[in-house]
């Protein structure tokens, strides 16, 4: 998921639940608010209850993986918050997914053919359009400005 889409300040997540409406499965919970502008927005909750940092964290990582595919699919002008419950340890990242666009459906946010037309990419980063680039990359072919082979052969 790129960053331009995520929710990143505590006063647009109290938006999302404050004016949000909310739907969910057994390891999750979707809130969904519309939003001031015609972008998507989506943020990740989750609680201290489902364990120590490293497990928070790897539950966000499988989260923001299992949306990401579905983000083209998703009406714009919307800030979705996604609560994990406790159920979503044991989730594979396939239940994930199907629960994600069972919920977006549910909540009528995805996009039909015949109702409007998907923008390709909404994201304001001028990276987001090209190819991933590493530093000292040029053309396609990488460029090594480290000396970690020369000093390896000589010992």
């Amino acid at each position: 998921m790129k960053r331009c889409y995520s929710l990143k300040r505590n006063k647009e997540f109290r938006y999302a639940y404050r004016a949000g409406r909310s739907v969910g499965t057994k390891s999750m919970v979707l809130i969904y608010a519309k939003g001031k502008q015609d972008e998507i927005k989506i943020g990740f909750s989750v609680s201290k209850k489902l364990g120590n940092a490293v497990t928070r964290n790897r539950i966000k990582r499988r989260l923001r993986e299992a949306v990401t595919p579905l983000i083209p699919d998703l009406k714009r002008g919307y800030k979705i918050v996604i609560i994990a419950k406790m159920p979503i340890l044991t989730d594979k990242l396939p239940a994930i997914a199907s629960g994600m666009r069972y919920m977006a459906r549910k909540a009528n946010l995805i996009v039909q053919a015949a109702d409007e037309h998907k923008p390709e990419n909404t994201c304001k980063d001028s990276q987001a359009d090209g190819p991933l680039r590493f530093h000292g990359e040029e053309n396609g072919e990488e460029v090594r400005t480290d000396n970690h082979d020369k000093a390896g052969a000589e010992e």
